[in-house]
């Protein structure tokens, strides 16, 4: 099942479940581009089934659940990944409350909604499967101007990784996709606010195969641009500098700027 699967990741994600032969239920809240695509992968052999949902209405995703439920009879996978990018290039005190409070309603909320929805199915179920949240290396890398999208996405992290602890021990597996910048219709054109894009892009289909790589694995953080482990280390170096230590022993010295490097590539 693929969340915002009318284009960009989702539709690449669910093109390559159905490559696979595997049945994808495809929802997005723009029903006519959805058909249109669901129609395209049917037309080349692919069994999907097209469910035009608002993901931030609690019974449209129960109702979505119960769907995919009775068309696939079993749920193996859930691609948490319906997002909007919203204002950007704004600094926080002039992005209109209201545009950031969709912003979170799409790639908060709804995560936080499907989620509820499919994990007590899967559970009650006790087969193998694996939840898949899209993120963003901004839940990481903040520039400026992306104060609501990258709140968002911090906010889905850390649903993300709650989830992820509660779900050890059971078949159940959690894995957080974190792509920097992806050509995709959301962003084509859009220049990036200083510090927030990274310097490399991929494609949506490298995203999608990244997740099918790792599913059934127990890799929680999947990173799909090369240059994520040099912007984590930014990242982590600068939270570093700021970590109070006193007395200074040497097990609290800094981190290498190798260490920092080998860490986030293992992830």
């Amino acid at each position: 099942m693929v969340t915002g699967a009318a284009g960009g990741i989702g539709l690449a994600l669910s093109a390559r479940f159905a490559r696979a032969g595997v049945g994808v239920v495809m929802a997005d809240i723009q029903g006519d581009a959805l058909h249109r695509r669901a129609a395209e992968l049917t037309a080349r052999g692919a069994r999907v089934t097209a469910v035009t949902a608002d993901l931030t209405d609690p019974d449209a995703v129960e109702r979505l659940a119960d769907t995919a439920f009775d068309v696939l009879g079993d749920v193996d996978v859930v691609c948490n990944n319906a997002g909007v990018l919203g204002p950007v290039g704004q600094p926080l005190w002039e992005v209109p409350l209201e545009r950031m409070r969709q912003v979170f309603e799409v790639n908060h909320w709804a995560h936080v909604l499907v989620a509820r929805a499919f994990v007590p199915r899967l559970l009650a179920r006790g087969r193998p499967a694996h939840l898949i949240h899209t993120a963003s290396m901004s839940a990481f890398a903040v520039g400026a101007g992306s104060a609501a999208y990258a709140a968002s996405k911090h906010a889905d992290l850390a649903v993300a990784r709650s989830l992820r602890a509660d779900l050890r021990d059971t078949p159940v597996r959690v894995s957080v996709l974190c792509p920097g910048r992806v050509d995709t219709p959301m962003v084509r054109g859009l220049t990036a606010p200083r510090g927030a894009g990274g310097d490399t892009t991929v494609s949506a289909e490298d995203v999608a195969e990244l997740v099918w790589e790792a599913l059934g694995t127990d890799r929680f953080y999947l990173f799909s641009n090369s240059d994520a482990a040099l912007r984590l280390r930014d990242q982590f170096d600068d939270v570093w500098r700021h970590v109070s230590r006193s007395p200074t022993s040497p097990e609290e010295e800094p981190w290498p700027a190798q260490q920092a490097t080998t860490v986030a590539t293992r992830q």
